[in-house]
């Protein structure tokens, strides 16, 4: 008898937990952030500071860090036209990201950097835009071939962001890139 008492609390104590019984939770699709609020400038801002070089990064702070100091750099490169440096950058950038990427795949809109810091953190975004850019220095010195695999690896990159956080940034990266792919420059 008692067998049976227990056996029926059990039943209506999985039935009254959340997430159980069969109950489903309505998830309703977010709007993306809004770019003003995820964008490169906020995210070099919120990094600017101590140099990270590779030797000195210990912690995923320190490689995000690194990666984003090394992107700020190659974008200025970019801009001034020095192409070889900047794709050294880049792929500097990149290897930082990597080895971040392996301990904390999905990007988030609030990181806590520390006790009451957050921080935009987009690895996987960043890496998007950094493979779009080395695809345009390609594009630019005559080789098409390394840059459309360089696109398809940004595409890549800004799917996994858009799947863990949605933003206009990443959205209109993706479009972007899309439009990059499909135009064959002659």
């Amino acid at each position: 008898m008692n067998g049976n008492r227990f056996f029926t609390a059990l039943i209506l104590g999985l039935l009254l937990l959340p997430d159980c019984g069969g109950v489903t939770p309505i998830v309703t699709e977010k709007a993306p952030i809004p770019l003003k609020q995820a964008n490169q400038e906020q995210v070099w801002a919120e990094n600017e500071g101590l140099r990270i070089v590779w030797e000195d990064a210990k912690d995923a702070r320190d490689f995000y860090r690194g990666g984003v100091q090394q992107k700020a750099d190659a974008e200025k490169q970019f801009r001034e036209k020095a192409y070889t440096e900047a794709l050294k950058s880049y792929r500097a950038s990149n290897d930082f990201f990597i080895k971040l990427l392996q301990y904390l795949p999905e990007d988030m809109a609030e990181y806590t950097l520390y006790e009451g810091t957050d921080i935009l953190f987009f690895p996987n975004l960043l890496m998007a835009d950094n493979h779009l850019k080395m695809g345009l220095i390609q594009r630019e010195t005559g080789r098409e071939g390394p840059a459309q695999s360089n696109w398809k690896k940004a595409q890549s990159f800004v799917q996994k962001s858009l799947q863990s956080e949605k933003t206009e940034w990443g959205l209109s990266l993706e479009k972007e890139i899309a439009g990059l792919m499909a135009s064959k420059k002659n």
